[in-house]
């Protein structure tokens, strides 16, 4: 099983930008959505923004501090519902992940390299595609 993913353009400071981006389902307890996601190869685990956590009704487990680029921010962990791709090409899995701090100014869903347990991550810049192989 592999995806293929075209980069999303957005503006970004002003300016045109590609970004490894993908649609996935997001679900819990019944509630699910669709969500554009952040392929981050920097990230360690997948994040998802407080209001996002609140509205699938995640329990906020241990309280913990992350850091990223920009400092330090408080996080709780969790676990998510992640669907990636469509019909009989789908990845359903319950992943861990953390909740920041509505505070802190991110507030994409990223998917970290917890995700890259299960694919093989390419990014192609000069054609703006992302491929997902599924490690056997």
């Amino acid at each position: 099983m592999s995806f293929n993913f075209k980069y999303r353009k957005e503006k970004f400071e002003g300016k045109t930008r590609y970004f490894p981006k993908v649609v996935i389902s997001l679900y819990n307890k019944g509630i699910k959505f669709d969500y554009p996601a952040l392929i981050d190869s920097g990230a360690t685990d997948i994040f998802i923004p407080k209001q996002i956590a609140e509205a699938l009704d995640l329990d906020f487990k241990e309280e913990d501090i992350a850091s990223s680029w920009n400092g330090d921010f408080k996080v709780w962990s969790s676990n998510i519902g992640v669907i990636l791709g469509k019909g009989s090409q789908t990845f359903r899995r319950v992943l861990p992940c953390l909740i920041p701090d509505s505070e802190n100014p991110n507030q994409e869903v990223i998917l970290g390299r917890v995700l890259f347990k299960f694919f093989e991550v390419t990014f192609n810049e000069q054609k703006r595609i992302t491929k997902l192989k599924k490690i056997q």
